[in-house]
């Protein structure tokens, strides 16, 4: 079995959208200190590096296109820095390539049509690479999943365990209701859960932790929406889930887990495995 995590497309895309941008060539670099100085005021980019040198070519970024509004780009920068290069011509400006938004990985940032300041999201890095997961963890998350999917298997219906990473303690361990529709996997293990903590949905007195706070979620078949909500309001922290569903999944189609205006976000893995003879999606 492996682990992959779900990620969003615009974080495992190994390229970036792009616009285009002007770029001047600088002869005189004396002028180059006051010219930076007019231009980012005029026109602030953040984070784009606005100096390229290359062997003896010196570029200066400008602007992006979209930022002249529809004005012919000589027009507007005769205004802007005239005072320093009186006699601009066209060709001494270049349209460039430039990231229509800011890299978030590293393979972004190498693949970046024009330099950008960067500071790598190591927890990210460690996420795409697949060693936010120690070997240890990881070993004991695919044995668990085989007792799911195995479990999963022989009722022909989904199972989902809960564990407690922090004492590594199997907390439950439950299949969907044969019969009450509602009574999904994820449901039945949640309530579970609170049974043990006197049915409240905070774990402790003072409300500080969540009934699934840290938790760990092991599921033979993708959560449906429904459920994949519960998980997020339950505050687990890491899904795993083997099978994909064939209708609209949580987190594969609905990607839950993305939605920033919610305000909690779990880690979602799926661990590839074949699992024939599952059952139907619930």
């Amino acid at each position: 079995m492996e682990l992959h995590a779900l990620l969003p497309d615009a974080i495992t895309s190994p390229s970036l959208p792009t616009e285009p941008g002007w770029a001047l060539q600088i002869e005189d670099r004396k002028l180059l200190s006051k010219l930076i100085a007019v231009v980012t005021k005029r026109f602030p980019l953040p984070s784009l590096k606005r100096v390229v040198v290359k062997s003896d070519r010196c570029l200066l970024l400008l602007c992006k296109d979209t930022q002249l509004e529809g004005r012919d780009v000589i027009d507007v920068m005769t205004v802007v820095i005239g005072t320093y290069i009186p006699d601009l011509s066209r060709d001494r400006v270049a349209m460039v390539t430039l990231p229509a938004i800011l890299p978030q990985t590293i393979i972004q940032r190498d693949n970046c049509p024009w330099p950008v300041n960067f500071h790598p999201n190591q927890e990210l890095e460690a996420r795409l690479n697949g060693s936010a997961i120690g070997d240890g963890e990881k070993q004991k998350v695919v044995e668990r999943m085989a007792r799911v999917v195995k479990r999963c298997r022989e009722t022909k219906r989904n199972c989902v365990m809960i564990v407690d990473p922090s004492r590594d303690q199997e907390v439950a361990m439950e299949t969907e209701h044969p019969y009450e529709t509602l009574r999904h996997a994820a449901f039945v293990a949640i309530t579970t859960v609170a049974k043990t903590q006197g049915n409240t949905l905070k774990r402790k007195a003072d409300g500080e932790d969540y009934l699934c706070t840290g938790y760990d979620v092991i599921m033979a078949r993708e959560p449906c929406l429904m459920c994949a909500m519960a998980l997020v309001h339950s505050r687990v922290r890491r899904l795993y889930f083997s099978e994909p569903r064939a209708d609209l999944g949580g987190v594969t189609s609905g990607r839950l887990h993305e939605i920033k205006a919610l305000n909690h976000r779990i880690d979602v893995y799926r661990v590839t495995k074949q699992a024939e003879g599952m059952g139907k999606d619930r």
